[in-house]
């Protein structure tokens, strides 16, 4: 899997001279539509590794190339990937903060993305708990080793990929992902245990 998608390996160098650092934006609304194909189903991933709900991602992500156009001027060229993943991280942990306001003041339950074939009573049941576990267990855990766990161990993200997008050394990443390994291990170990005493 490649962070950086082939069709929009044209916009990570400037498409005219001395675009860079003049204030001025280099991507035209075609060049801004192909980088938007190019990274939105990227962009869901990452705000779901961020934390962000289910029902929430395409809303988010959709924010998310919002606050991109607004700040094309601020984008000066080579990693689109990372300046996107900048935003959407921005974005989602916004989009958090007023989701968990909402939800405390409407105890709306969280909604989950429509499955091909309706599942039995008893697998739904099963669905949402394991969902419920997951999301209680990440919550858990930092910002910084919950991201790198989801991205690497469920979205399928390279350390290299990470380490690019965050703009961070590749040892930090993996570093981080052992902690959060160890951290998960022990969160579910304690789950477990609580169930087993209840």
């Amino acid at each position: 899997m490649s962070s950086v998608p082939p069709s929009a390996a044209a916009l990570e160098t400037p498409s005219a001279p001395g675009a860079v650092g003049g204030g001025l934006s280099f991507l035209s609304p075609t060049e801004f539509e192909a980088l938007y194909s190019a990274y939105f189903h990227h962009v869901t991933r990452w705000a779901r590794a961020f934390g962000c709900p289910q029902a929430d991602i395409d809303d988010v992500a959709q924010e998310t190339f919002l606050v991109a156009r607004r700040r094309l001027d601020q984008f000066q060229g080579g990693n689109a990937a990372g300046w996107l993943y900048r935003i959407a991280q921005h974005v989602t942990r916004a989009h958090r903060r007023r989701g968990w306001l909402r939800r405390l003041l409407q105890r709306a339950p969280e909604l989950s993305a429509a499955p091909t074939r309706a599942p039995s009573p008893v697998e739904a049941l099963e669905q949402r708990e394991a969902r419920r576990q997951m999301h209680d267990l990440l919550s858990k855990m930092s910002e910084r080793r919950r991201t790198a766990f989801f991205l690497f161990e469920v979205e399928g993200y390279t350390g290299e990929e990470i380490a690019q997008l965050e703009g961070i050394a590749v040892n930090t990443v993996y570093t981080r992902l052992h902690h959060a390994r160890r951290d998960f291990m022990a969160l579910l170990a304690r789950a477990e245990s609580e169930e087993r005493g209840a």
